[in-house]
């Protein structure tokens, strides 16, 4: 069998989770008779062929940058063809696109079903669902995911004092006059307080509303062209439901991990924490709003002294502003301790040297791996009660849930942690074995082998269906 997986960039550039993973499971498959090739858009005005860990990589060009909404890239990006004559090359069973972006979105996938390839699209972030990215509502509370451009609207910024009626009309507008509003509201982002106060209340109702509405046609035209969309917790796929997507087009694929991981369950040895012993609590992420480091700061530093804790934050680059401001917050206070960004090879170490580990996150998360990743080194998590992360932990039982945003919530919950070493103990102990890489593998196997099954059985019919017509 023979596969396309399709990314907005690839390696050796620096990239997230979403490519970590895929570098990872593509071996496992190519041991189970699946090939794969990567296609990856690249910045440079002309493409790229190499090779990375024994996979092919394509890089096709995309220029000039595609302005960022409709999210799904609804018009052909500059150096499409190029992409398009590579593809048509290919002759591939499987095409399974793992973004929804500008770069990687409805155009390519809309190519390889009209090629005949079996289509899939794994959604993997929020993005594709809401405009604010993060599913949150007015950023407090977790969102249905239902795409209303009235009430995404006024999440994302449309004032309240504007009618319901005069919103929806808005969605009307042509994308194109949504884009020039949100052209000039970027450009206005360093312009005085005043002048972008202005230009936002002006034009956030004629970009934002148009933009909600193209994220739902997005969805309708992600369905029509593909054949299974995939969704990593059940979560995303009630979110696409709710929105008209046909629940037999879904398919769950929950994520595994490398055995080299899944291997530390069985190497760990249980031993109780001593009375008295700092609990030491552990952020593995990056240094950005949406993972809440900034929430389990303030939650360290509001605990009285007597608490034994310590906080270890090792951080991966992404938003240099807000992690400057929470270095800011943390000062000197000896309880937190900012470590360095962790090489893939040295997470294991630090996962054994936690007794907690933290995933804070401040949306509906997928995932995420990692909890998976420290429940295999028996560490208990701590995480918030949203999306991916509820799924994963069982409150009480493996670890424990809490209000994303409270920090007092937070705080009780480190407490109860640091001054009870039996209850920790007793986490450690209801931890059960994670779901490993090779168990996805076949799943995903599973899942191609659906696809061209049906596709199988749909063109059988049709040629029966032809014969019959023409005995008639």
């Amino acid at each position: 069998m023979k596969t396309i997986q399709a990314v907005a960039r690839y390696f050796p550039e620096s990239c997230g989770g979403i490519h970590i993973h895929l570098s990872e499971i593509m071996p496992v498959l190519q041991a189970m008779g699946v090939e794969s090739k990567v296609a990856a858009s690249g910045d440079e005005p002309k493409e790229d062929f190499y090779t990375y860990k024994g996979v092919e990589v394509y890089r096709y060009p995309v220029f000039p940058t595609p302005k960022p909404e409709p999210n799904h890239g609804a018009s052909l990006h500059g150096g499409f063809e190029h992409f398009a004559r590579w593809l048509k090359e290919q002759k591939a069973d499987i095409y399974h696109q793992h973004q929804w972006t500008p770069k990687c979105g409805l155009p390519h996938l809309r190519l390889a079903k009209e090629l005949g390839m079996g289509t899939a699209v794994s959604v993997r972030l929020p993005q594709p669902i809401c405009q604010r990215q993060t599913l949150m509502l007015n950023g407090e509370e977790a969102c249905d995911g239902k795409i209303d451009p009235v009430r995404c609207g006024y999440c994302c910024g449309v004032s309240q004092n504007l009618p319901a009626s005069v919103v929806k009309s808005l969605s009307y507008l042509p994308v194109g006059v949504s884009q020039a509003a949100a052209g000039v509201m970027r450009r206005l982002e360093k312009a005085p307080g005043a002048i972008e106060k202005t230009a936002n209340a002006l034009l956030k109702p004629m970009a934002i509303p148009g933009f909600a509405a193209a994220r739902w046609q997005g969805l309708q035209e992600m369905a029509k062209y593909a054949d299974r969309i995939v969704v990593m917790s059940e979560w995303v796929g009630e979110a696409l439901t709710i929105n008209g997507i046909p629940r037999e087009k879904l398919f769950l694929l929950r994520h595994g991990i490398a055995e080299s991981f899944a291997d530390a369950y069985k190497q760990t040895v249980l031993q109780p924490k001593k009375p008295g012993e700092p609990l030491k609590v552990g952020f593995l992420g990056r240094w950005d709003r949406t993972k809440g480091i900034h929430i389990i700061v303030e939650a360290v530093k509001s605990l009285p002294s007597d608490v034994p804790i310590e906080l270890i934050i090792h951080g991966v680059a992404s938003n240099d502003e807000y992690r400057e401001q929470v270095l800011s917050r943390i000062g000197d206070d000896p309880r937190i301790r900012v470590a360095k960004q962790l090489k893939r090879e040295e997470l294991g170490a630090a996962l054994s040297g936690f007794d907690v580990l933290t995933v804070p996150s401040q949306w509906l998360e997928t995932g995420p791996v990692v909890v998976l990743e420290g429940h295999a080194y028996r560490v208990p998590v701590v995480g918030s009660k949203l999306g991916g992360i509820a799924e994963k932990v069982k409150h009480g039982v493996d670890g424990l849930l809490v209000s994303a945003s409270d920090v007092k919530a937070w705080a009780d919950a480190f407490t109860q942690l640091a001054l009870n070493p039996d209850f920790l103990y007793k986490l450690r102990q209801g931890i059960q074995p994670v779901r490993t890489i090779s168990m996805e593998a076949a799943d995903s196997l599973t899942l191609y082998q659906s696809i061209l099954a049906e596709r199988s059985a749909s063109a059988a019919y049709n040629v029966d269906a032809s014969w019959q017509l023409q005995l008639l």
